[in-house]
C-alpha cells in the first residue's frame, strides 16, 4: 500500500477517467480503494459517485486514514475508511498481520468496483496471489477491478537491461522481481505471464491492459502498467463457455 505519491488532484482525476471509461465506474457502484493512502482517489470519487453509492477505503499507514476520517468521512458519510495492521517491511514493519493471511473485512460480493494503484508494485507473488482471491470473494457477479503494476515482458526487460527504466528490477526473488534484495518491498515486479496465470486461474476475464512509461517506453498510458478484470455473472460465464465450445469446434 502506498503514501500519496504524486500530484493529488491531477493524479486523482486522471485515474477517475481510467475508471469511468476502462471499468466501467457507474455513480451508483459500491467501490473499494485498496491502499487509499490519504485519499486521492477517494476526494474526486466524492463528487463523482452519488450519495446511494458507497466507498470503502483501507490503508496501513495509520496517520493518513486518521486525516481522511477526520477531513472526508464527516462530509461524505458513504465514504468509510479503516487502518489494517499488515506487514511490509518498507512501509508498516511493525505491522503483525501478514499480507497472505489478510482477510478483507468485508462480506462476500460487497463491490462493484475494486481498484489497487501501486499496490502490487510493493508485494511478493505469494501476497499477490492471496490479494486477487479477496478480490474475486469481494467483487459482485460481474464486477471489475483496476489494479497497477510492473510487468515484466521482452519489451520492459529489453529496457531496463539498457539502462533506460526508472525501476531496475533485476534481482529475481522467485515469486517477483525487485530492484532491492534487502527489502524487496521498495518496488516489485511480476513477469507477466504469471500475472495472466493468476488472473486465469480464478476465472477473472481481462478487460484491457495498458502499458506504463515506468521502463521507459515511448507508447505508454499511465507511469506503471495497468489492468482491468472482470468476474463474470453467469450470463458471461456461460457465453464464455460457448465461445470456447465453438473455438474448439471449428479448430477440429
Amino acid at each position: 500500500m502506498h503514501t500519496i505519491g504524486g500530484a493529488f488532484l491531477p493524479v486523482g482525476l486522471e485515474f477517475l477517467s481510467y475508471l469511468i471509461h476502462y471499468a466501467r465506474l457507474k455513480p451508483t457502484d459500491h467501490v473499494l480503494d485498496v491502499g487509499c493512502g490519504v485519499g486521492r482517489l477517494a476526494y474526486v470519487l466524492a463528487y463523482y459517485l452519488k450519495p446511494t453509492a458507497r466507498y470503502a477505503g483501507f490503508d496501513i499507514i495509520d496517520h493518513l486514514i486518521q486525516w481522511t476520517q477526520a477531513h472526508i468521512t464527516p462530509q461524505f458519510p458513504n465514504f468509510q475508511f479503516q487502518k489494517v495492521n499488515i506487514h511490509n517491511k518498507w512501509y508498516n514493519p511493525e505491522g503483525d498481520i501478514e499480507a497472505k493471511d489478510f482477510i478483507f473485512p468485508y462480506p462476500d460480493a460487497s463491490f462493484d468496483v475494486i481498484f489497487l494503484t501501486s499496490v502490487f508494485t510493493h508485494v511478493r507473488g505469494y501476497e499477490i496471489s492471496h490479494y486477487f482471491d479477496e478480490i474475486k470473494r469481494v467483487l459482485k457477479p460481474g464486477g471489475r477491478c483496476l489494479f497497477t503494476c510492473f510487468l515484466l515482458n521482452a519489451e520492459s526487460q529489453s529496457l531496463i537491461k539498457d539502462g533506460k527504466s526508472t525501476q531496475n528490477l533485476i534481482y529475481d526473488l522467485g515469486d517477483c522481481l525487485t530492484s532491492n534484495q534487502e527489502k524487496p518491498e521498495n518496488a516489485t515486479g511480476f513477469l507477466e505471464p504469471v500475472v495472466a496465470s493468476l488472473i486465469g486461474d480464478r476465472g477473472f476475464s481481462l478487460l484491457s491492459k495498458h502499458y506504463g512509461s515506468w521502463c521507459g517506453r515511448k507508447d505508454f498510458t499511465t507511469y506503471q502498467d495497468m489492468l482491468v478484470i472482470l468476474k463474470p455473472n453467469f450470463f458471461q460465464k456461460a457465453v464464455r463457455k460457448m465461445n470456447y465450445l465453438w473455438n474448439n469446434l471449428q479448430n477440429k
